[in-house]
């Protein structure tokens, strides 16, 4: 990686661009390497098991047909695509049941971006798997660096989603790298990342489909944004920290602190501090989840036995799953349910879990989940903040029907990197999903495959199972 002090004229995104685009495959620690290989595989999975699942898939799919082929794959597009056509379809299939990873800090789901951007342009490229690899380390990096910059917060309150408006930034400097651009194109790819920085929470209003869409539409713009670079078109090296640039544009409370952190010995990298999803909702409801499964678990605890049930949870979820009120009392699409949180409480506690069939029919108008979930309300803990965005706690309290109290609080999710899934767990997942697609031989031979990617010539061994 770089280690010369920049210049004096080199600015603030220029730096940041330099020290994400010169990470060696060196300089990532090898447990840091396995973790990102982990949400590859991860990532992957949620792929194949969204593909045939959800409408949004499959308009999609469809309109990636249109383009009549390319050399980059598509999952349930045998003929494939353009680079960008492949980022945007994949990077929208990857969001479509909302099991994609999530980085706290960022409040975002890079993975979704970052990394359908790489195997476009890795397969069109002819890189291989280390270099692969190395280049969603780097964009990993950059987008949650971007991210935590801007302050989630911050960007939720201007009603924008940070693994979108964030992403892209990481998705043009991902496709930079595996075209293997000089870091001056580099530089242009992520200044007209800028202009393409986009995607809000108006979703939220109706459930619509164009909340999956965004990630896809990130990594298609990031992979615009090299190609143009690659051929000589700029953008501004100041695009973060301008005056009208994309911290001041999306954002009342950036900092530039977080873009500048060193890269010295113990350096954790931002992908390592990236968890999954066992829950397929919004991060916000993933630890009450857990809170109520686990006085389920130790208490036997039943819906007939509930009187009413208390989340505590941070400010910031407010807006995402517990308002307004009467909507999430009663969602109407896989989408609204999703970002529910008393649905999403009520339903882990009718079924034992809220995985992607609980987000579904017949569950959406299943009256034991319905009139449970009108027993549930929602409050600020206070106490939570102090933790929060790198830890999104949650305190849940039961009443029961005979009037004693059960109450759970937990810092963080499962999933997290500080409470990862167990191996066995991982795979449960992988395959649960992936199974959708494939026989257990196909299993076997892609999760082989994808755990052994840093060590492939090419990614062909995994693309070609999305066919």
């Amino acid at each position: 990686m770089a280690t010369d002090g920049p210049t004096s004229d080199t600015t603030p995104t220029e730096r940041l661009v330099e020290a994400c685009y010169t990470v060696d495959w060196g300089d990532v620690p090898q447990r840091e390497r396995a973790h990102a290989v982990s949400l590859f595989t991860d990532l992957v999975g949620v792929v194949l098991g969204s593909a045939d699942s959800v409408e949004s898939s499959r308009i999609v799919r469809d309109y990636a047909r249109s383009y009549g082929g390319g050399p980059a794959s598509i999952v349930g597009v045998p003929e494939g695509g353009p680079p960008a056509v492949a980022a945007f379809a994949n990077g929208t299939v990857a969001h479509g049941i909302e099991l994609d990873d999530t980085h706290s800090g960022s409040s975002a789901h890079p993975g979704a971006v970052v990394f359908p951007t790489a195997l476009a342009v890795a397969e069109t490229e002819g890189a291989t798997g280390r270099e692969f690899v190395s280049a969603v380390v780097a964009g990993y990096e950059l987008a949650i660096r971007i991210g935590r910059a801007a302050d989630p917060a911050a960007l939720y309150d201007r009603g924008f989603h940070p693994t979108a408006v964030c992403g892209v930034f990481g998705a043009a400097l991902t496709a930079a790298r595996l075209q293997g651009l000089d870091l001056e194109a580099a530089v242009n790819a992520v200044g007209i990342a800028g202009s393409f920085a986009a995607g809000n929470l108006e979703y939220l209003a109706d459930g619509t489909l164009s909340k999956r869409i965004q990630p896809g539409v990130a990594a298609r713009s990031g992979v615009t944004a090299a190609a143009l670079a690659a051929r000589g078109y700029t953008g501004p090296r100041t695009i973060l920290e301008g005056e009208n640039g994309f911290l001041d544009g999306y954002s009342d409370r950036a900092s530039l602190d977080p873009l500048f952190d060193e890269f010295d010995d113990g350096y954790t990298f931002e992908i390592a501090r990236t968890g999954v999803k066992p829950h397929a909702c919004c991060r916000y409801n993933q630890t009450p989840i857990d809170a109520v499964l686990s006085l389920r678990d130790e208490h036997g605890l039943a819906p007939a036995d509930v009187e009413s049930i208390t989340v505590g949870v941070v400010d910031a979820a407010f807006g995402l799953v517990a308002e307004p009120w009467e909507a999430k009392l009663a969602p109407r699409t896989p989408t609204d349910a999703q970002f529910s949180l008393p649905y999403s409480v009520a339903v882990a506690l009718t079924e034992g879990r809220a995985f992607f069939e609980q987000y579904r029919e017949p569950y959406l108008t299943d009256d034991r989940v319905l009139s449970l979930a009108e027993r549930v309300s929602v409050e600020h803990a206070p106490e939570l903040e102090a933790a929060f965005p790198d830890q999104w706690g949650a305190r849940v309290t039961v009443t029961r029907t005979d009037g004693t109290e059960l109450t759970a609080r937990l810092e963080t999710c499962k999933g997290d990197p500080s409470n990862m899934l167990t191996a066995a767990e991982l795979d449960e997942k992988f395959r649960s999903l992936a199974g959708r697609q494939l026989d257990d031989e196909a299993l076997d031979r892609l999760a082989a495959a994808t755990r052994d990617i840093a060590a492939a010539e090419s990614v062909t061994a995994v693309t070609d199972a999305f066919s």
